[in-house]
């Protein structure tokens, strides 16, 4: 059980040794495999080489826009390293390293299983493997082995059915790329037959989805994400609800391992129908978003210890995509029979099961004048039958999106609206990119949220920024 607080955190060295060891025995594994892959495919000769190699060095910060603080101050090296074997034969190798100085930092590990921990992880540095795998591919069928993500799904930015991989939440959702998938070690098949397109992926790495940790800018505090606790369950009225929090919370993350119980395993099938595509999904594993259990009674004025529990549920999903003329039409639907939450009831942090059906639909836009835009709607709905629910039985979220380029593609202006239509709050994301080669980009935008401070997006109403990054790479 490993436990996070803000005034006590606890650090196991010798797991960190042996996790790292591990690691880097695992890497070694893995370029041992790509020699063997070259080395006993039949019938083809080996000519292992570099097929692509990329590194990118980004610098990002941000400055708070109510009290000009540095939010976020953080150095990112990522790497990306593409094998040829042979014919039949690729691997990739993908790496992380950060140093974040800023209220923001890296986002907690505890909840990641043992191979998927960092290679090195600090208060302020990290360095991760963020994809390691062997691929084999033959004509419509390819195989994967290792550490990889599994993206299902059609709609852009939102999660409907795409569920399957564990996210980082470390920034919200304020980042370039939605969602940032989590790779798991697992393996991954993809076959043609008679027009169909199947897809099977098994995860047998426990790692659930990061979250912020303890006093980080982004450290969930909405009612919603507590499982009901409030300022009064706390004892600590008249205190900003995130100093609370980071006060008298303390969390203990269940161990994440690689065992049937935390593996995920699904199967996707797709077809053509009509003038555009669809496909149907069963996977079933523990999900992205936790619930959270009372490890002790709560006590006023003394920390309230709890466990954040990613409880297996299965999701049944279809998407369906179509291209007509200048509009993309996208729509998926995910029904999951047990989804596991949080209620209100005679004690705090009460769990439940409910049926939950989540229906999306977006269209994406070449508009004249060079313009692309994006609008998504999503509607997310518990049955709540006799329970007392601490979210709302019916979630609606709209998304809106624009973009258009100037001078010769080099600078790029865009802008973003996500916003909760029932809860009334959201943020606004205006931002221009310029690539001033093609080795160096600049960026700079703000991150404007609003709404109640109990509500989805308006609990970082406080943290809405001015950001800018510089990006080169290699």
């Amino acid at each position: 059980m490993k436990i996070q607080s803000h005034v006590y955190r606890h650090q196991y060295l010798k797991q960190r040794v042996i996790n790292q060891v591990i690691c880097s025995l695992l890497s070694i594994l893995l370029g041992l495999c790509v020699g063997l892959g070259g080395l006993y495919t039949p019938h083809a000769k080996a000519e292992v080489k570099v097929q692509s190699s990329q590194v990118s060095l980004e610098y990002r910060a941000a400055l708070n826009l109510k009290h000009s603080d540095l939010d976020l101050s953080r150095v990112s090296l990522a790497s990306r390293h593409t094998l040829r074997l042979n014919r039949q034969w690729s691997a990739q190798l993908d790496t992380l390293s950060q140093v974040a100085f800023s209220k923001t930092g890296l986002g907690s590990t505890d909840n990641f299983a043992t191979l998927n921990q960092p290679l090195l992880d600090s208060t302020d540095a990290r360095i991760e493997l963020t994809r390691a795998f062997l691929m084999w591919r033959k004509r419509g069928t390819s195989v994967v082995i290792g550490k990889q993500v599994t993206p299902w799904g059609v709609l852009d930015g939102v999660q409907v059915t795409d569920r399957f991989d564990p996210v980082r939440r470390r920034d919200f959702i304020l980042t370039d790329m939605r969602p940032e998938r989590i790779a798991r070690w697992g393996i991954r098949w993809r076959s043609k037959l008679d027009g169909w397109h199947v897809d099977t992926s098994l995860a047998f790495d426990g790692t659930s989805t990061q979250q912020a940790n303890i006093g980080d800018t982004f450290f969930l505090s909405s009612t919603r994400f507590t499982g009901g606790l409030s300022v009064a369950d706390l004892g600590l009225e008249g205190q900003a609800p995130t100093v609370d929090l980071a006060q008298a919370l303390r969390i203990q993350t269940p161990e994440r391992e690689h065992t049937v119980n935390q593996s995920t395993a699904g199967v996707k099938f797709g077809h053509s129908l009509g003038e555009g595509d669809m496909s149907v999904m069963l996977y079933r594993g523990p999900d992205t978003d936790p619930v959270i259990q009372l490890r002790q009674a709560v006590v006023a004025s003394l920390p309230i210890n709890v466990s954040f529990d990613y409880l297996r549920r299965t999701v049944l999903g279809a998407t369906y995509d179509v291209t007509l003329g200048a509009l993309v039409w996208r729509m998926e639907l995910a029904y999951i029979p047990g989804q596991p939450l949080n209620v209100l009831g005679e004690q705090p942090l009460m769990q439940a099961r409910a049926k939950r059906m989540l229906i999306g639909g977006g269209v994406d836009w070449r508009a004249p004048e060079n313009w692309f835009v994006n609008a998504q709607l999503v509607v997310d709905h518990v049955r709540e039958e006799e329970l007392n629910l601490v979210r709302p039985a019916t979630d609606t979220l709209l998304t809106l999106r624009a973009q258009r380029s100037f001078f010769n593609e080099r600078l790029l202006f865009k802008t973003e609206l996500i916003g909760s239509v029932n809860q009334g709050d959201g943020t606004l994301r205006p931002a221009l990119v310029y690539d001033y080669n093609d080795n160096l980009k600049f960026q700079a935008g703000i991150d404007w949220l609003f709404g109640d401070p109990n509500g989805q997006f308006g609990q970082f109403k406080d943290a809405s920024r001015w950001w800018v990054s510089v990006k080169y790479t290699f």
